[in-house]
C-alpha cells in the first residue's frame, strides 16, 4: 500500500502541467499502471521522450530509478 502512495504522488508530479499523452474521453491520459509496472502513452515520439525525461527526474528525486535493462518502447500507428 505504501508503494502505491508513494507511486501515486511521482506520477502526478511527473504528468502535471503537460498535454502530452493521448485523448481518451475528453481526458489526456499520459501514464498507466499496474501494480508495479508502467506504461507511459504519448501521441509523438518527442511527447513520449518529454513524459520519459520527466519520469525520470521525478523518480530520482523521490529516490528511486527506472530500470533501463527492463524499459521496452513499442509505436503504434494507424496508416492508410
Amino acid at each position: 500500500m505504501l508503494f502505491i502512495i508513494y507511486d501515486e504522488a511521482m506520477i502526478k508530479e511527473a504528468t502535471e502541467n503537460t498535454q502530452d499523452g493521448i485523448s481518451g474521453g475528453g481526458h489526456i491520459v499520459s501514464a498507466l499502471r499496474y501494480a508495479d509496472d508502467k506504461a507511459v502513452v504519448a501521441s509523438t515520439q518527442k511527447e513520449l521522450q518529454n513524459l520519459m525525461d520527466r519520469m525520470n527526474t521525478v523518480t530520482k528525486k523521490y529516490g528511486m530509478k527506472i530500470n533501463v535493462k527492463k524499459t521496452k518502447m513499442m509505436c503504434i500507428s494507424r496508416t492508410g
